[in-house]
Formats: C-alpha cells, structure tokens, sequence
C-alpha cells in the first residue's frame, strides 16, 4: 500500500519511462481539456482497473520531416469509465473560457492553421473550423440565442461595415469644426487688416458734417452711412496710418460718394476744404429752441451751447436783459465760419440784437412811449408770440397799451404756457390757474421778462402801435393767421368760439 491510502502506486512506472506530453505554445493561456495532460495530474487518484498508456515519443522527439509525415495526435485515453473519474470536475463550466475552443480549433485542422494570422471570416479560418462543426453549431446557438439571433456572418459583416464608418464621423467631427474656425478666422483677419475699401476721388458731392470730440471711430460709422466709404475700419487704418498729428476738425466739409478711405481722411484733416454753415433763426423762438436748432445745424454740439450759457455775462448782454439771454438773440440769418465756437456764435448773436437797437435808437423810442429798453423788449415778445400777421402786430401792441392803461390783466395764454414750458395757442383751465409769474391771467402788468426773441416788426410795432380803443382780439384762424379785434367782452367769446371750432377741425 502506498502512502497516499489507495491500492495503485502513486506512480507506476519510473520517471525516464514516463509517456512526455507535447508542449503547449507561449501565450496561449487556455484551461486544459478533459483528455490534456496535467500538471497536477499525478497527485490525483487514479481510479480502479487504469492501466498507463504505453511510452509514445514525445513532442521534442520528433523530426521535422516526422512531423509532416506523421502529424502528432493525442495519447490514447484511458480504458476507464468516464463516469467514475472526471478531471475537468475541478473546473467548472468549459464554456467559461470561450477563447480555449478556438485556440484547440486552430491548433488541430491539419496542421495548417496558426494561431493569430487569420480572422473570423476568412476562407482559411472557416476551413480550419470545418471540421468542429459541432462545438461551432453549439457555440453559435449559445451566442443567437444571447444576442437575439443577430449572430454569425451577418453580424461580422455589420461589424466590418461598422469599422470604416465610425473613422468617417470622427473625422467629419474633426474636419467641419476646423473648416467653420478656418472661415470664421480668415474672414476676421480680412475685415480688420484688409476691409472692403473703394479706389479712387469718387463721384457725386456729400456735405459732412465733424463735430467736437469726433475722431476717426466715431466718425466712420457716418461715412459709410452716407455712403462715403466702403467701411469703418478702412477709415480707421486710414487714420492710422496718416503722419499728419493735427487730427480732425469741427465744421462741415464737402465731399463725394465712393471715396477711397485714405483720401477721404487726407480731405477732412485739411482746413482748406472747410465750408461755411448758415443757420436762419425764425422770429419767436425761445431760447431753448435756438440752442437745439444751433446744435443740430452749426456743427457744434448742444452741450456746448448749454455750457456757454451757464456763464451770461460773458455773451456781453445789454444792462436791460438783466443777465437773462432770453429775448436777445436777435432771430436772422448767421453764417458759421469754420472753427467757430459756441460762445463765437452766441456772442454774434448779441452783438447782432445791439446793432438792431441801434439802428432803430431803442433808448430814445422807448422813452416816448413811455418804456425802458426792457419793456419793450419783453412787450414785443408778447405781440410776436400772439401775432399772425404782420400787419396784425401794432394792433395787438395797442391792445396790450389799452389793458395796461385800465389796469386789467393782459389775459394771454402764451404767457402761461410760457411759464410751464410748454406749447400751444390756448391754455387749459387747469394752466390758467398755475402759479407762475408769468400767468397773466392771474398777474397784472407785463411778464417778468422776454417769452421768445422777438424780431424787428414787433418791436417796431411797441414803439408804434396803431390807434384804437381795442380790449380783445382773437386769432380765429391760425393756418392763415386772421385776427380779430374787438372791445366788447361778448364779442370776444364768439370769436374764442369760433377758434375753438377751427381748431376742432383740425
């Protein structure tokens, strides 16, 4: 009896007479098949009735021309019941190790097949895996009855099909991303170092206008408004390459359509191609409505006209305008000469209503009806703001002188509105109950000043108004400027009426 407590000797023949197994390739990591050879074999026991296979030569013993003779096959088994003794029990399902069968399958078709230089799907590897159709039907059973059927050929061709698809999207994927940033980066490099830009003088003629604090930034959006330039930027990179520091300068210039960028600028920057600007200031606009009309037609800007006004004693006012601009800046027509400012333009137009006082020697016609310079001034604005037409301007003049005279209040909306800054030619109820000092519904006597800048017809027809015994008068028609004069209180609310129904139409 041996050690190990079983009938049979642990080995049954010496070590030198041992059958030796044929070695398995490197690398081919597979569980051995229940009639493979073991490791550990020997230490099992054996079961009743084995007798040991008789010495076969081994793998190494064989020649090269052996091997292609007679090709190697595996030892007889044993003449056992495989039902007492099965060695693959220590394992657990075969299937566990699904590459071992194709690995088995390659090593065994003839001798023809290797491992590792033929694919599924090729002649050759069908061919090897002919002859174990078996195992291959059951595999493939298992793997149909796993993925729902799509197994088999058809399901390596998807995957063959699959496999230059996918490399396609990755690059489209790559490729269009590239090709937008590409176009995007391309177009940007041509719009900000070669903008569109016209050649040449160009055609046809363009007043434009430069005010203070323009540069080539602000101002190249206006010129390709006006159609001067092509683009914005091409008038900067113009500015930019220019050598003349001077820059640009306010006014207005004359120049044409279709311009090339660089001489565009060249024309601006040059003093010579400067013109002059006239602006026509109407009769009865107030102060405010003369700086915007000068803002928007001098070529400088509003806020510096503001700016001007905020000092009035640098304009060089008359002692009767008590340091208030309101009513002496004499409406005309000015001409705005190149590099003009706005204390220049402001200053001329004082100097024009003195030269105007002059001429019609304003001291001494106030003094004989019985006025001051003031007065006057501040009564003709009453008359151009109520009047429509001119031959209508002494009349209403001796209205407001007839009123005075009798202590009654001058009664006219413009006043009123006046003092709310508003417009219009009838007040509300609601406006002729304001507060201001300027309601001469509520006041008597003349306004504390000037309403508007009165031209020279008005003031003429203060210092000589017509002769009558008006208290009323209505402009019934303000499209054609009739009005109407009266002394009778009932006859002037018929004519209110009838305004009221002219301006009803509209």
């Amino acid at each position: 009896m041996s050690e190990n407590g079983g009938g049979w000797p642990r080995n049954p023949r010496p070590p030198q007479q041992r059958p030796q197994r044929p070695q398995r390739p490197q690398g081919a990591h597979r569980r051995p098949e229940p009639d493979g050879w073991r490791p550990d074999e020997h230490l099992r026991p054996l079961p009743p009735g084995y007798e040991p296979p008789h010495h076969q030569p081994g793998f190494d013993d064989l020649t090269s021309a052996g091997r292609e003779q007679a090709p190697w096959r595996p030892a007889a088994q044993a003449s056992y019941d495989q039902g007492d003794f099965h060695p693959h029990d220590q394992y657990d399902d075969p299937d566990q190790y699904p590459g071992d069968a194709d690995y088995e399958d390659g090593c065994t078709a003839g001798g023809r097949f290797v491992p590792g230089f033929a694919d599924e799907g090729d002649a050759d590897y069908d061919e090897a895996q002919s002859g174990h159709g078996g195992r291959r039907a059951r595999r493939r059973a298992r793997q149909d009855s796993a993925g729902g059927g799509g197994g088999g050929r058809g399901g390596r061709r998807s995957r063959r099909r699959f496999r230059w698809i996918a490399p396609l999207v990755a690059l489209l994927v790559i490729v269009v991303p590239l090709a937008v940033g590409g176009v995007y980066v391309y177009s940007f490099y041509m719009s900000k170092y070669h903008p569109a830009d016209y050649s040449g003088n160009g055609t046809g003629s363009v007043v434009v206008q430069v005010t203070a604090g323009d540069n080539a930034t602000t101002l190249g959006p206006k010129l390709v408004k006006l159609g001067v330039v092509a683009s914005a930027r091409a008038f900067v990179l113009a500015a930019e390459h220019n050598s003349n520091s001077s820059g640009l300068l306010p006014g207005f210039y004359g120049m044409h359509e279709h311009m090339q960028a660089s001489l565009a600028y060249a024309l601006l920057i040059n003093p010579k191609n400067l013109v002059q600007v006239t602006v026509t200031i109407p009769e009865g606009w107030r102060v405010s409505q003369v700086l915007a009309w000068l803002g928007a037609k001098s070529g400088i800007s509003l806020s510096a006209y503001a700016k001007v006004l905020e000092h009035p004693a640098s304009l060089g006012l008359p002692a009767s305008a008590g340091g208030k601009p309101e009513g002496y800046l004499f409406p005309a027509t000015y001409t705005v000469q190149p590099h003009e400012t706005a204390l220049g333009v402001i200053k001329g137009m004082v100097q024009r209503f003195d030269q105007e006082a002059t001429a019609a020697n304003l001291a001494a016609a106030a003094r004989q009806v019985h006025l001051n310079q003031g007065q006057v001034i501040t009564m003709a604005s009453l008359v151009q703001a109520e009047g429509g037409r001119l031959s209508d301007y002494p009349k209403i003049a001796r209205v407001i002188y007839n009123r005075l005279a009798r202590g009654m209040p001058l009664q006219l909306d413009s006043t009123v509105l006046y003092g709310l800054n508003r417009y219009g030619i009838l007040a509300s109820d609601a406006e002729l109950n304001s507060p201001s000092p300027y309601n001469t519904y509520r006041h008597k006597g003349l306004t504390p000043g000037p309403i508007d800048n009165p031209g020279n017809a008005a003031i003429q027809a203060v210092l000589h108004p017509a002769a009558g015994n008006w208290l009323y008068f209505v402009t019934v028609n303000p499209k054609t400027g009739e009005t109407l004069f009266t002394s009778s209180l009932a006859q002037f609310e018929q004519f209110r009426q009838e305004l009221q129904k002219n301006l009803g139409k509209g």
